[in-house]
């Protein structure tokens, strides 16, 4: 059985860590890509949602 709720500010981060796992899953990061920008350009948008 599943318990799901709506994410909010105190998720952040461990969202940010499941959308790169996702996409270097589904291949868009390779192994030896410069994702230095994607965490925070992911907190942008992901804690603009929140604050809005």
């Amino acid at each position: 059985m599943f318990n799901l709720r709506q994410a909010n500010l105190q998720n952040l981060e461990a969202l940010i860590q499941l959308r790169l796992e996702l996409l270097r899953e589904a291949g868009d990061i390779k192994g030896d890509s410069d994702t230095t920008n994607l965490p925070e350009a992911t907190r942008k948008y992901i804690g603009g949602e929140f604050l809005a």
